[in-house]
């Protein structure tokens, strides 16, 4: 990668890869799809949960357990190990086998007869699917240069929100006709058969493809915590990062059911709407902002923080928006409330920031430290975002429901919202100090040993 250093700025030269075209399309398909079944299977419980709370007798707060804790907890435990080993191991074999691995605990989740059993499966989920985006991100950026590595990193926001709606619209639907425990089984099969397809259509990349300081040897846990502990752009990228997930993953869970008790809807019915006004929406949110994400970086690197934080600052009032506007405040013409018209403007600048982040903490590193650098900031974003998100959301809901009946998660939504203004204020932070840890990063050429 050339820099050039123009006053404040610094520009990135383009540099040509060493795959063609054609083979790195279908890196990117393969990688959308990875994606998007990584979510699905963990995201179609939250269209279900009305059903499970049902038939197992549960309250909105172990609903919030269940679909928060308990995955985030050992995810987060896993994350860090797991990640190590993709910077030395086979990345594509790694991420196949955890696939499977996934995909099996969720079929698994549809025999389960207690909320404890329930729990060990989603928990079983959890630590195979940490296996996989780190590992993931590193193989990309080793498939594609800096210059095009915020599009290449679209496909995680792209597959990401793909996969929370695929759950939303198939759990919604086959949990409405054949029961929530069907839905989870058939939700667990698309990975296995995307194991054997990865496996057969992907080889292993060579690394260091455009790293910040052409260093490719394996360094020490030990060493990648020091090196990004000193870019204060690094730290401040966590949080906002950990806000951006609050918001993100504790209305993402919720919104369905929140579509079900304010909108009166069935559970397809819900599924499908939030599928258009949410995921959907934030799809082209992602495309667009890792296109102009790369054209910002041109000119200026420091839009990699940038860019997030305007994303957020938008996001905030036109998700409030839709929160508060009334149920039957109506587009006449096209006959469905205007509130979704801000749910969807909201979904679509919500989806803008995140490959710009992704890219950004990949650009300051060095290809041995790629998989460690995501997932440490994945950890500490993770453990707040969806550790807290959906359980602030349902014990909220539960604190106001004697007051606001089933209005209580409407407000719970709204109050978890605010946290789109602290990630804004946590990404522009580090923006304005990151063309300096990208310097750092090119003079800090000298590993530690590897642990």
């Amino acid at each position: 990668m050339g820099l050039v250093q123009q006053g404040t700025r610094l520009k990135c030269e383009c540099m040509q890869p060493d795959y063609s075209r054609g083979y790195q399309r279908l890196v990117l398909i393969m990688a959308f799809l990875v994606i998007m079944v990584s979510l699905m299977d963990r995201y179609v419980v939250s269209i279900l949960m009305e059903q499970i709370k049902t038939d197992l007798s549960l309250t909105d707060t172990q609903l919030g357990w269940l679909v928060g804790p308990a995955f985030v907890v050992v995810h987060v435990l896993s994350q860090l190990p797991l990640a190590r080993m993709a910077d030395t191991l086979n990345r594509r074999n790694m991420i196949a086998s955890a696939m499977a691995i996934w995909s099996l605990f969720t079929v698994a989740a549809g025999f389960a007869k207690t909320f404890p059993q329930l729990l060990i499966t989603r928990m079983g989920v959890g630590v195979s699917e940490a296996a996989c985006t780190p590992a993931l991100v590193s193989l990309l950026s080793d498939y594609f240069p800096p210059e095009r590595r915020a599009k290449a990193m679209s496909v995680i926001t792209v597959g990401s929100v793909a996969g929370i709606g695929a759950g939303m619209l198939f759990g919604g639907f086959l949990g409405q006709q054949y029961g929530w425990r069907v839905a989870l089984m058939l939700a667990g099969v698309p990975g296995v058969l995307l194991a054997i397809a990865l496996m057969l259509l992907i080889r292993e990349p060579a690394r260091s493809q455009g790293d910040a300081d052409g260093n490719n040897e394996a360094v020490s846990l030990k060493h990648v915590v020091q090196v990004l502990w000193k870019k204060g752009s690094f730290r401040w990228l966590i949080v906002g990062a950990a806000c951006l997930h609050v918001v993100m993953l504790g209305r993402g869970v919720w919104e369905p059911v929140f579509l079900i008790r304010s909108y009166g809807m069935e559970q397809s019915q819900a599924g499908l709407t939030y599928f258009f006004i949410s995921p959907l929406a934030a799809v082209f949110g992602g495309i667009t902002g890792g296109i102009l994400a790369d054209r910002l970086c041109k000119r200026d690197l420091r839009w990699g923080l940038w860019l997030p934080a305007a994303a957020m600052l938008v996001t905030f009032p036109l998700s409030v928006t839709f929160l508060l506007m009334p149920t039957d405040l109506g587009v006449a013409q096209l006959g469905f409330p205007l509130a979704f018209v801000f749910s969807a403007v909201g979904s679509f600048t919500a989806g803008m920031g995140s490959p710009a982040a992704i890219a950004a903490a990949q650009n300051i590193v060095s290809s041995s430290m790629r998989a460690t650098t995501h997932a440490i900031w994945s950890m500490a974003a993770n453990l707040v975002g969806m550790g807290s998100g959906p359980l602030m959301v349902g014990l909220l809901s539960d604190y106001w429901q004697p007051a606001l009946g089933n209005e209580s998660l409407r407000y719970a939504l709204v109050a978890v919202s605010g946290f789109a203004l602290l990630s804004a204020w946590g990404f522009w932070r580090g923006g304005n100090i990151f063309n300096r840890d990208v310097v750092v990063s090119m003079e800090s050429t000298a590993p530690a040993a590897k642990a």
